[in-house]
């Protein structure tokens, strides 16, 4: 039995992947690999900036994990900061596609995509998620936001009108201001809608170091696979898992996360799967928006997984 070390999300944004991955631990989905999980915190970044959150990575590639559930756009700040060099790259995605969404109150005019171009939009503590925003409309082929430096509470401003849109993950929905994508917390007195995106552009995923042999990277992403799978049949499997590792994060909010997860992770192809065409459009889409390098595609991925994609459940 190999022992490997998986580095989870930060525990005040818990991303409904994580009950895939206690899922396939609480199942004995890894053991069947060969491989003995341990859970480990993610690093802590020195501030919210995107350069912040690439400590994640180049903590896996210090050895202080060996595999991290993190974002498309960490790991391509990084490889772009050490000129493709990194040696961590994706063995499985999760979310098919990008779950960026603006979150307007219920009373708002605005309903589509095609109304919030213009909408006073919130550039919060995270900045990345604006950038990430807007990034999404200009791929949609729609004009820009007006983004709004909102240090303080978001909550308060959308309730203010101060802005009229906060962009954030669908399915993070973790945060003491939001409560199931349906309403703020009780003290705030109005509730809000969803307006998604979804672009076709890959957003997380599961990265393993280079250091590891590809029977490793493999068995862990193929036992990851299975454990969507069996999420998906028995949310009560991985809740468990979840929640001795997260307590702050309640049970019918897990279950919310993964009602909103559930749809980018399945969405036509077997979870987790990998598509070299849709990766080239995730990193030219990623390195626009974010103002990172088109490092080759090879730097981001494991190739040799492209082709060793998990069969779909019958």
């Amino acid at each position: 039995m190999r022992r490997v070390r998986l580095m989870t999300w930060c525990p005040n944004s818990v991303s409904a992947m994580h009950l895939a991955a206690f899922a396939a631990a609480e199942a004995g989905l890894f053991a069947e690999q060969g491989l003995e999980v341990e859970f480990v915190p993610a690093a802590r970044p020195p501030n919210h900036s995107l350069p912040g959150f690439t400590t994640r990575v180049k903590a896996v590639a210090a050895g202080d994990a060996d595999f991290a559930l993190t974002s498309v756009v960490y790991l391509l700040a990084a490889q772009t900061e050490t000129a493709g060099r990194l040696p961590v790259r994706f063995v499985a995605t999760c979310h098919q596609r990008n779950p960026i969404a603006a979150v307007v109150r219920q009373d708002s005019e605005l309903r589509g995509p095609r109304d919030l171009p213009g909408a006073r939009t919130a550039r919060w503590s995270m900045p990345w998620f604006a950038q990430e925003y807007a990034g999404a409309l200009d791929y949609m082929g729609l004009g820009p936001p007006d983004l709004v430096d909102t240090p303080g509470d978001l909550d308060r401003a959308l309730g203010a009108g101060e802005i009229d849109v906060a962009p954030v993950w669908m399915d993070d929905t973790t945060r003491t201001w939001l409560q199931g994508m349906t309403m703020y917390h009780l003290g705030a007195g109005f509730g809000v809608r969803l307006i998604p995106l979804d672009i076709a552009v890959y957003s997380t995923g599961l990265v393993a170091a280079d250091r590891l042999p590809l029977e490793v990277a493999g068995g862990m992403r193929d036992a990851f696979a299975a454990g969507h799978e069996l999420q998906r049949e028995r949310p009560e499997v991985g809740l468990g898992g979840f929640r001795r590792h997260f307590p702050g994060v309640s049970e019918a909010h897990a279950r919310a996360n993964w009602d909103l997860y559930e749809p980018y992770a399945f969405d036509g192809v077997p979870p987790t799967s990998m598509n070299a065409e849709r990766w080239q459009d995730t990193i030219a889409h990623a390195a626009k928006t974010h103002g990172l390098s088109t490092i080759p595609a090879e730097r981001m991925y494991r190739p040799e997984l492209l082709a060793l994609a998990p069969t779909a459940a019958p």
